[in-house]
């Protein structure tokens, strides 16, 4: 007798239990994130960089 026709499972998160997406990087590789918990990065966006890049920063020691 033949098997009835299953879809594959998805892995879930383990934060909320969704189903997690495929999501292409910049660099081409692709990788699982959670569309609910896994938002955009504050720390990566381009008004953190360009705070990152001023001309504020921390005094530097003197060698």
């Amino acid at each position: 007798m033949a098997k009835p026709f299953e879809l594959p499972q998805r892995k879930l998160c383990p934060t909320c239990g969704k189903p997690l997406a495929v999501r292409e990087r910049t660099d081409g590789r692709k990788e699982l994130t959670c569309p609910t918990c896994d938002g955009p990065d504050p720390l990566h966006s381009p008004k953190a960089i360009g705070w990152t890049k001023s001309s504020l920063q921390p005094p530097k020691r003197p060698e």
